[in-house]
């Protein structure tokens, strides 16, 4: 057996209202004399003559009034139920139309996250990563940051042609890390320190009236994005 829930072959997908599911119900009928459904009549057409025969006193609660068609009304509500609710629970696999299970969508994506490049949830389930400067950048500039970045490998002596002598010690060996520049002019999101007012006693030869840039929020966006085996070195400009 087939619900009336389902798309229909023509049209788009939509929902059966409680007459459409009255009507399905009488169409499984046995056919015989016992409902009648051998005529081509059936309990629908005996309840529209039925209310024709009122002359104009049409009950108030639907079916009232007719035994047959009040006892398929029933059924018809029960199954009209079950087919919405599979109707509803089928806009629930996706994010664009998911309600009832929103709690649990954000539970599966891990939000809300504050330092989550993808703090909406929908844009996080279509984000499909990446591994290159642009993406990054994109990203920050999402997040209300400017930046350039380059990819450098420290592979130092991992080459032929690599200048002797060139590891030291407590040196990078071996792994890729990439050059973050931060352009600080043209990032909204940008919170520039307010400047310590001079006292005396507490300042000293070469210190500046500021604390440096604080860069932490894009470093935690950027953190969630950047392969872990890849170091991060970043540089701010202003100016």
């Amino acid at each position: 057996m087939t619900t009336a829930c389902s798309p229909a072959e023509t049209g788009p997908f939509r929902c059966p209202t409680f007459i459409e599911s009255f009507l399905a119900t009488l169409a499984l009928q046995p056919r015989g004399r016992a409902w009648p459904t051998n005529d081509g009549g059936g309990t629908a057409h005996r309840y529209l003559d039925w209310l024709a025969s009122l002359a104009g006193a049409i009950p108030v609660a639907w079916p009232w009034g007719f035994v047959d068609a009040g006892f398929w009304a029933a059924i018809a509500r029960v199954r009209n139920f079950v087919e919405t609710r599979l109707c509803d629970l089928r806009l629930e696999f996706w994010c664009q139309t998911q309600k009832e299970t929103h709690d649990e969508w954000m539970a599966e994506y891990g939000l809300p996250d504050a330092c989550d490049p993808f703090p909406d949830l929908c844009t996080k389930v279509a984000a499909i990563g990446g591994t290159q400067c642009d993406y990054y950048a994109a990203v920050a500039t999402r997040a209300g940051w400017s930046i350039t970045c380059s990819s450098v490998n420290a592979g130092c002596g991992g080459q032929a042609g690599d200048m002797a002598g060139c590891m030291s010690a407590g040196a990078i060996g071996g792994g890729s890390y990439i050059v973050i520049i931060v352009d600080l002019d043209k990032s909204p999101a940008y919170v520039a320190p307010s400047e310590t007012p001079p006292l005396a006693g507490l300042l000293q030869a070469g210190g500046g009236l500021s604390c440096p840039p604080d860069i932490t929020p894009l470093q935690c966006i950027l953190d969630r994005i950047v392969h872990a085996h890849i170091v991060i070195e970043y540089q701010t400009i202003r100016g």
